[in-house]
């Protein structure tokens, strides 16, 4: 559940001296937003099939994945208010995370692969290029972690997995174009580090058309909605490419559309 947003996560350019307002919007939006993300997403591909104790495992992982990026990503840019109240929240999400994990054996190796993919992200990323990362770590979690038990790979569920993975990989581009030159600066491997900003918008508008067509297939309409919202994202984002708020617009939409339509429409 890893790769800053859902990569580079929305996070605000604030000053060393961090009031307690601000340390709460640090957390909000960068661990309780991809927390949510992670959920809605669950339930856009397993409807009600999902369960509580698996969405509370999938949340609880993705802000132990997130809060734990921040501490090794940001060391010299947050305060030390700052990175307690991150360090707490990581160890209290790990802490549960590892219960629900230890409920079952399948959940357990699942959450160990995903957890070194965590742990080991900042420097992979300068390897490998992180939206293949992020991509691979979120359609992971969300195809396995929520249910029950092991889902059956049958031909209706693999294409919800290829279009929450097109939606997934169309966020993490969006989400790397604000931050094009602080990436290729620091030789962080992706789309639009390698390729530039407009190349990224495009890369973004493509994946989104394809997670369209796989939306439309199995007929979900919170994937089509989101589908729909990114691409008009990316398309802003050709004009506007250093916009900050790119990533948070793309995190919301991934967050607000899939699961809470998918449960109206069930």
């Amino acid at each position: 559940m890893q790769g800053k947003s859902l990569d580079n996560r929305c996070t605000s350019n604030l000053p060393n001296t961090w009031y307690p307002i601000e340390i709460c919007l640090a957390v909000a939006i960068g661990m309780l937003l991809p927390a949510a993300a992670s959920a809605s997403l669950s339930i856009a591909l397993g409807g009600r099939e999902v369960t509580g104790l698996g969405l509370m495992l999938i949340t609880s992982g993705t802000m132990a994945a997130y809060g734990l990026d921040r501490l090794i990503d940001h060391r010299d840019s947050d305060s030390k208010a700052l990175r307690r109240t991150v360090l707490v929240c990581v160890v209290l999400a790990s802490i549960a995370a590892g219960v629900i994990a230890c409920s079952t054996w399948w959940r357990f190796q699942v959450c160990v692969v995903l957890a070194l993919l965590a742990g080991g992200y900042v420097p992979l990323k300068r390897y490998v290029p992180k939206n293949a990362l992020t991509t691979a770590a979120w359609t992971t979690a969300t195809a396995t972690l929520p249910f029950a038990s092991q889902p059956s790979l049958h031909l209706s569920f693999a294409w919800a997995v290829l279009t929450v993975a097109l939606v997934v990989l169309t966020n993490t581009i969006l989400c790397d174009i604000p931050d094009f030159e602080s990436d290729q600066r620091l030789g962080v491997r992706g789309i639009t580090p390698r390729f530039g900003p407009r190349a990224g918008a495009i890369a973004a508008m493509a994946c989104s058309a394809l997670a369209l067509i796989g939306a439309s297939v199995i007929g979900s309409l919170g994937l089509i909605l989101t589908s729909i919202a990114l691409n008009a994202l990316a398309l802003a984002a050709l004009s506007r490419p250093n916009h900050k708020s790119i990533r948070l617009f793309a995190d919301v939409f991934v967050t607000i559309l899939p699961g809470p339509i998918a449960l109206l429409f069930s």
